[in-house]
């Protein structure tokens, strides 16, 4: 499976605790993709009107080394009063998976997948999608 498609599949299976149904705006997930390196970091971010951006999360593997960022564990951090443990979940099953998946060839480095809202049969994918990892069923997933 493509990873951009893995990354939609899973914000879009968490994406009723993230947004209110109905409300216009679209979640951007936003990664690095240095190619034959693991991409070690990642934001969600929910677009409302204007284009106003709002962090949902970050996930870092590793700790910043730079001494003007402040000093945070790996791993994935909610912010602005955001919290979903199926997002948490997914996440963390595609930054330990990511070799099983395939980045999209001639992407620049800057990884952006755009999720908006979508049909019924897309949250069902999504929920199938979820349903499958939740099962270990990694290699059949064909969505």
């Amino acid at each position: 499976m493509e990873l951009d498609r893995a990354l939609e599949l899973a914000v879009l299976s968490s994406g009723g605790q993230l947004v209110t149904p109905g409300e216009s705006c679209s979640i951007h997930l936003e990664y690095k993709n240095v190619p034959e390196l693991p991409w070690n970091s990642m934001e969600v971010w929910v677009i409302r009107k204007r284009g106003y951006g709002t962090l949902v999360c970050n996930y870092s593997t590793s700790r910043s080394d730079s001494p003007n960022s402040p000093a945070e564990a790996p791993g994935m951090h909610f912010a602005n009063s955001y919290g979903s443990q199926t997002m948490h979940d997914n996440l963390d099953f595609l930054m330990r998976n990511q070799r099983q998946f395939t980045p999209h060839p001639g992407r620049s480095i800057h990884g952006l997948v755009q999720i908006d809202p979508r049909s019924a049969e897309e949250r069902i994918d999504a929920a199938n999608w979820r349903r499958a990892i939740s099962a270990g069923a990694v290699h059949g997933i064909g969505v």
